[in-house]
């Protein structure tokens, strides 16, 4: 029931029997216990007489303002936090700079349970909380298997997120891009695309891959790591391997090609921003743009999609890389993908994490 309100909008208890196939009785029933459970709501001001008479047929629509899902994003220079209701209303989104290390496992557990508490405090039940981070990440065990810019490896981070926490909050581990393509194909400048990559633009480059309107995986979760793809001969990349495409084209990479260095505390969209200001920024810039290239083109020959969505700090320098990306792509035989900016800016990853804590719920998984 709540996964047609959420595809359809608004709908009557009749059109709801309809598009469920249940009996007008059992769906006022489980209409009935969702308001109970503060679920759903009537929409009584766009209330209708059905075929113009008898008593009008009162739409009821997702409320659950009470009912939160939890998206935190862990990076290396940056927390990004953001909490959604049933209904996808952002109820806060909060980022913290990071001026030293990066946050360690026990921290990201710590924070989470600042942001749990604080929700309930407010009034708020938290259904689920997801954490993306930048990294190779076994989803259904739940690990974090090597995220390099971090400093973590295996480590069992929903084990970590459980303690203090309620067992009726749901905990999941994601990649940071997997949730940001989650996110720019549900509500970003790629809404409603069924096939898109999504670049992220942090310390280091990842790519979450929508196939069909679900995130591609792959056979153990690690699908989207291009970062480390080959792209070239020189750049040291922190795997310790050269070539990589992220040791070429992420924030390194760009500090390198503008001679500028990354402010303490600075995320990596204000730091893009100040490079792209440079006067010869297009100059400088030619070497990320080459290697940028590169990587969008193979991955859009092997991948097809039809957008390429370029996010976080790669948003700042789209007047000198969408033209340079669009070329390459125009040039190869497939017609070329669009090349978009994210809408999101680093704000993806984490409304995306806080989409997937509301999954189990929209999935069954879960009652409410």
């Amino acid at each position: 029931m709540l996964r047609l309100l959420r595809d359809h909008g608004p709908a009557s208890r009749a059109d709801l029997a309809r598009l469920s196939g249940l009996s007008k009785a059992t769906v006022g029933t489980i209409v009935t216990g969702l308001q109970a459970r503060g679920a759903l709501a009537e929409a009584a001001a766009t209330a209708t007489a059905a075929a113009g008479r008898g008593r009008p047929s009162v739409p009821v629509a997702i409320d659950g303002a009470a009912l939160v899902g939890l998206g935190i994003e862990v990076n290396v220079d940056y927390t990004a936090v953001t909490a959604l209701d049933l209904a996808g209303r952002e109820r806060w989104f909060e980022e913290v700079a990071h001026a030293g290390a990066p946050l360690s496992p026990q921290q990201v557990g710590d924070l989470a349970r600042r942001h749990v508490v604080r929700l309930e405090e407010q009034g708020s039940e938290v259904l689920g909380l997801t954490v993306a981070v930048p990294g190779l990440v076994d989803r259904e065990a739940g690990r974090v298997v090597r995220a390099p810019n971090l400093g973590w490896t295996d480590v069992d981070l929903p084990a970590l997120l459980h303690q203090g926490l309620s067992p009726a909050v749901a905990v999941a581990v994601d990649n940071d891009a997997n949730c940001a393509a989650r996110a720019e194909s549900l509500r970003g400048v790629a809404a409603g695309t069924r096939d898109l990559v999504y670049l992220t633009g942090t310390v280091g480059l990842g790519a979450g891959v929508v196939s069909r309107g679900a995130v591609l995986r792959g056979s153990r979760g690690f699908a989207g790591e291009v970062g480390h793809l080959r792209v070239g001969s020189a750049g040291r990349c922190g795997c310790g391997r050269t070539g990589c495409w992220e040791a070429l084209a992420g924030q390194r990479a760009l500090a390198a090609a503008s001679g500028l260095e990354v402010a303490p505390g600075e995320d990596p969209v204000a730091f893009a921003s100040r490079v792209a200001a440079l006067p010869d920024a297009p100059r400088r810039l030619r070497p990320v743009c080459e290697a940028m290239s590169r990587g969008v083109l193979a991955l859009t020959l092997g991948l097809d999609p039809a957008v390429v969505v370029l996010g976080g700090s790669f948003v700042p320098l789209g007047a000198v890389l969408v033209p340079a990306l669009e070329e390459a792509l125009n040039g190869a035989f497939t017609g070329g993908a669009a090349v978009a900016l994210s809408t999101l800016g680093l704000h993806a990853a984490s409304v995306g994490a806080a989409l997937d804590a509301l999954d189990d719920v929209y999935a069954g998984r879960r009652g409410l």
